[in-house]
């Protein structure tokens, strides 16, 4: 058993308490049901008084003290629903054709001109947990997501002045995907007369067929909340609100390369540049053929079509829009944290719900799940007696 705190599922309990640590601190204390200790040399007394289940360490001290029926099912097996939606910024892009052509000084984050680029994913998590300390916990988690990565750009060339000298209309797409996740993570918990408190950190990778490389993830959240007794006569039966923060980000990584081909996302893209950039130089070459252009602003067009000339023939002559080709991307959430609002639910020792929201300018996130426990009980005093 262990305090009434659930861990991944950030689940706690009426009571829940730093129990190790008082244990340690003090001798003082007395048991809650003090009809255990009228004969601690007997069989019974010492059933009785024994903590039945392997997990956590300091169980026995626990049971010793009174605290055991504050305490949770020391192992613990979660299903969640997630979905979330989040805003992204481009940091970085490069294009690695296969023929050695590098584009990177026509086609980039600035040229580009990402208008939006969001990602919105939809999973069921799965999770183990186990108390291995009553104010403890561990867990391991793995995820099978579906999601979408919305991408809209305006691609924009300007001169050397700044002035545009070519913009292309606003694309947009969706590339959708298919990922796994897994990971492990740990939950510290504290809690005084039905208000509690937990700080839980995890570290998950993801794999998906669109990247080369797996992405990791980094989760850091705190909350505290209070539970409230939902029946007398099922004293294990509450509901416990909660608020609170949380962190989340990319780490250990410095980007990550994949394989697209433009044509399937951007259909109308090969059509759009050629046209674009045919009319932008017919158009220039009009004012450098009227004698009324003044001579700089003609030397200026000239300037402009030579440019439009290079970057036409050589993303042309690249096959970027007809062919697959390797590319880098680096990206960075615009908003790494998030307020969350949430409840579980305890039916009884062994089943709890639990749902949450978080909220921010550039993300949210939804999720609920169920959770059952159980324990595993050990060797009983009265076999060692027997």
């Amino acid at each position: 058993m262990t305090l009434k705190i659930s861990p991944n599922n950030k689940s706690f309990c009426l009571q829940s308490l730093l129990i190790g640590i008082v244990i340690l601190l003090s001798g003082s204390f007395k048991c809650k049901s003090q009809e255990i200790y009228t004969d601690p040399t007997t069989k019974d007394s010492i059933i009785a008084n024994t903590y039945p289940y392997v997990l956590p360490a300091w169980g026995q001290k626990v049971q010793e003290r009174g605290f055991a029926d504050q305490m949770q099912l020391p192992f613990g097996l979660n299903i969640n629903y997630v979905n979330a939606f989040v805003d992204l910024e481009i940091t970085e892009f490069e294009l690695l054709l296969g023929n050695n052509t590098d584009l990177t000084g026509i086609i980039n984050t600035e040229t580009l001109n990402f208008q939006e680029v969001s990602g919105t994913t939809n999973g069921v998590n799965f999770r183990a947990d186990a108390w291995v300390l009553p104010f403890l916990n561990i867990y391991a988690l793995f995820s099978t997501v579906k999601g979408g990565t919305n991408v809209s750009l305006q691609p924009t060339w300007k001169d050397s002045t700044g002035e545009i000298m070519l913009q292309l209309p606003q694309f947009s797409s969706e590339v959708k995907f298919d990922a796994l996740a897994y990971g492990v993570g740990t939950t510290l918990v504290f809690g005084w007369n039905r208000y509690f408190s937990s700080i839980d950190l995890n570290y998950s990778r993801t794999d998906t067929d669109l990247l080369k490389e797996q992405i990791g993830y980094l989760t850091l959240s705190a909350r505290l909340g209070h539970s409230f007794r939902l029946s007398h006569r099922k004293k294990d039966m509450f509901i416990a609100p909660y608020l609170g923060m949380m962190y989340r980000d990319f780490v250990g990584s410095d980007g990550s390369s994949g394989q697209i081909n433009l044509h399937e996302v951007f259909p109308d893209l090969d059509a759009t540049f050629n046209e674009r950039i045919t009319n932008k130089i017919a158009a220039n070459q009009e004012l450098i053929d009227n004698p009324t252009t003044p001579p700089a602003q003609k030397l200026k067009l000239q300037a402009q079509n030579q440019a439009l000339n290079t970057i036409q023939e050589r993303v042309n002559d690249s096959g970027v829009f007809t062919t697959s080709f390797n590319y880098f991307i680096r990206k960075e959430l615009i908003q790494s944290i998030t307020f969350q609002f949430g409840f579980n639910f305890q039916l009884n020792k062994h089943w709890m719900l639990r749902g949450e929201y978080g909220v921010a300018d550039s993300q949210r996130f939804l999720m609920t799940g169920l959770q059952y426990r159980f324990g595993i009980k050990k060797r009983s005093y009265k076999e060692l007696l027997q």
